[in-house]
């Protein structure tokens, strides 16, 4: 749990962790925080909480760098994530298991896709790990699975599944895509 008397102790409004909102601020004027002591946003729930992995705190380090010299960003993407490898087997688990499941196993591979209010919402990947992005991007973009070919999706994730607009911006806007 994460040591927030200092932050206290400034006047920021603190539960678990210190509070911040989607620019990274706290409840004190001009006071910016970020990664693992703080509690935010997980858009698969709704609900502020501690998200202590490395891809939320980056991006919200970033969010409140930029805040903090003057600019506008916002990070409002953050969900609940891991991985792990062991003895040649990769687990990846992110977002929220509440939900109509869809299951896939194989001998050697397991896929729970969990989706709620035409949203993607969270996924458990065994063993086949390598596209785990692309169920990640679904998740933080809030992407309504009646605009991508889901079915595609769930059985062998690819940026085909997309239309020719999203694809070009997916990859940067620079590549020459067609349907």
């Amino acid at each position: 749990r994460p040591n927030t008397r200092l932050a206290a102790g400034a006047g920021c409004r603190v539960g678990r962790g210190i509070a911040i909102d989607g620019r990274s601020a706290t409840s004190v004027p001009d006071l910016y925080a970020a990664g693992d002591c703080c509690e935010c946003r997980d858009i698969t729930t709704g609900t502020d909480r501690i998200l202590a992995v490395l891809p939320n705190a980056y991006l919200q380090g970033e969010t409140a760098g930029v805040n903090m010299a003057g600019g506008e960003k916002t990070f409002d993407k953050a969900i609940p994530m891991n991985s792990i490898g062991f003895f040649g087997l990769h687990i990846i688990t992110a977002g929220s298991y509440e939900g109509e499941a869809w299951v896939r196993k194989t001998e050697s591979t397991y896929k729970k896709l969990v989706t709620k209010d035409n949203l993607l919402k969270g996924y458990i990947l065994i063993g086949d790990v390598a596209r785990a992005g692309i169920y990640t991007s679904l998740i933080r973009e809030k992407t309504p699975l009646d605009t991508i070919d889901y079915e595609l999706v769930r059985e062998k994730p690819q940026l085909m599944a997309f239309a020719a607009d999203r694809r070009a911006a997916m990859l940067g806007g620079k590549a020459n895509v067609s349907d």
